[in-house]
């Protein structure tokens, strides 16, 4: 029996209805969205994670130029032995003078410290560089993020528009292989080209099949990988369709502050240049005396020999004696101190050279990325007046081919571009998809509308 008209109508309004691969539809499979995807990238990715160790370098190197303030050198040494025994002292040595003699245990230990005073700014100044250094890394750590969630969008989208084409394609088969069957060259009604036409729609809509099934697997592998999964793992998405994200994007010039304000690499190169600035001050700190208070505490037992309390004999083997002095620290080497601050006002001075250059490199980038989403969304309008066109074209070649079966190549024809324009209309939404993925990445903050989750 021939489809009637009114199961057309109910095909067309079943076709947005994506088709999810029945392994990626079992019970047992886990549902992301998007969000859950990323913080599984994030987590697993092994830029973000190279960038995360970095951030910790930063961090301990943090530490060690706060711990630069509070004794910065204490500490205790001590050792142990045998030792000959030797009783008396200078006035009455020992009665054996064949150098045999017992040996005995000896312990000696020595405590030191040094703790700063005033350094003329140069252990601030090295906490200054090393804080601006962590502000470094935590904003190439967000670069990094921003980088993979880029990556993450791109493959997730494209695993729902090749499940929204595979479905498309699927449904368009099935509605022509039904046809097929009502065509019969011996049909005096229908034209002798009809069949060998719709056979060949037939068959291009199995192969186009096959390969979006094809690229069905291979998104879904890259997007698992990408995110820590095995790239066989069964899973499926938490939204059904490919659909335009609702976004809230401001003009041009809004764009570019907020760059200025947000983008990881912007952020990167102003901390870059203040760590630099706090390296040259504290290089040129070098030429000034270092203040300090310098001491300690020495003790040394050896119970077989004579303790000595002769100040002017030395003893090593009994001693407990200690100080505390005032010290004063000058360099006078200045060749070798002005290269070292020549060398840190030439890392200063290459990245303030780059600087005017990156902000003109960022509003170009914010231009071309917004230009490319306004187009996109141009592309989109027109690609779904076009669909919208060709699915009323569909439904007029169906009611003529009602009253005129000789009118098969008509609707075979209109099947033909209904197929084409659907795949446009898919391509569009992916197309807007990335381009706000790729202008969000540029300016560097979140232009979706609350509530989105694509």
């Amino acid at each position: 029996m021939r489809p009637s008209l009114a199961s057309l109508c109910l095909f067309f309004e079943t076709i947005l209805i994506v088709a999810i691969p029945i392994a990626a539809t079992a019970n047992d499979a886990p549902v992301f969205t998007l969000s859950q995807l990323l913080e599984r990238a994030w987590e697993h990715n092994t830029d973000v994670a190279v960038a995360r160790w970095r951030v910790d370098g930063a961090r301990a190197q943090l530490r060690q130029a706060r711990a630069a303030y509070v004794l910065p050198r204490l500490r205790l040494e001590s050792l142990g032995g045998l030792t000959p025994d030797a009783e008396g002292d200078i006035i009455h040595p020992p009665s054996d003078t064949s150098g045999v003699r017992p040996l005995g245990p000896f312990l000696r230990a020595e405590l030191e410290f040094i703790q700063p005073l005033y350094t003329f700014g140069q252990l601030s100044n090295l906490r200054a560089a090393a804080d601006a250094g962590v502000d470094v890394e935590r904003a190439g750590l967000e670069a990094s993020r921003q980088d993979v969630a880029r990556e993450v969008k791109e493959l997730y989208y494209g695993v729902l528009w090749a499940q929204d084409l595979f479905g498309l394609a699927g449904r368009l088969r099935e509605e022509l292989e039904k046809w097929e069957s009502e065509v019969s060259d011996t049909d005096p009604d229908i034209p002798l080209s009809a069949p060998y036409k719709l056979r060949l729609a037939l068959i291009e809509l199995v192969d186009r099949e096959r390969e979006i099934d094809d690229r069905l697997a291979l998104a879904r592998a890259a997007l698992a990988w990408k995110v820590g999964m095995d790239e066989e793992a069964v899973y499926s998405l938490d939204e059904g369709w490919l659909a335009p994200v609702k976004a809230d994007v401001p003009s041009v010039d809004a764009l570019r502050e907020a760059a200025i304000l947000h983008r990881p690499d912007w952020q990167q190169l102003r901390a870059g240049i203040a760590a630099r600035s706090a390296q040259e001050r504290a290089a040129r700190s070098a030429y000034y005396p270092q203040v300090f208070l310098a001491g300690g505490v020495r003790y040394a037992a050896a119970p077989g020999r004579t303790d000595q309390h002769n100040p002017f004999v030395k003893d090593d083997y009994n001693l407990f004696n200690g100080a505390i002095v005032l010290g004063l620290r000058q360099s006078f080497e200045l060749g070798m101190l002005g290269a070292e601050v020549d060398r840190a006002r030439s890392k200063r001075l290459q990245l303030e050279a780059g600087r005017q250059s990156a902000r003109q490199g960022i509003n170009l980038e914010i231009e071309v990325a917004h230009s490319a989403f306004r187009r996109a969304e141009h592309e989109f309008d027109s690609a779904l007046e076009a669909r919208n066109l060709v699915r009323e074209w569909v439904q007029i070649a169906q009611e003529e081919f009602d009253l005129d079966r000789s009118q098969i190549k008509e609707l075979v024809s209109a099947f033909e571009a209904l197929a084409a324009t659907e795949e446009a209309y898919y391509r569009s939404i992916f197309d807007v998809n990335i381009a706000l993925a790729e202008l969000e990445r540029v300016v560097g903050i979140n232009l979706r509308v609350a509530g989105e989750t694509q």
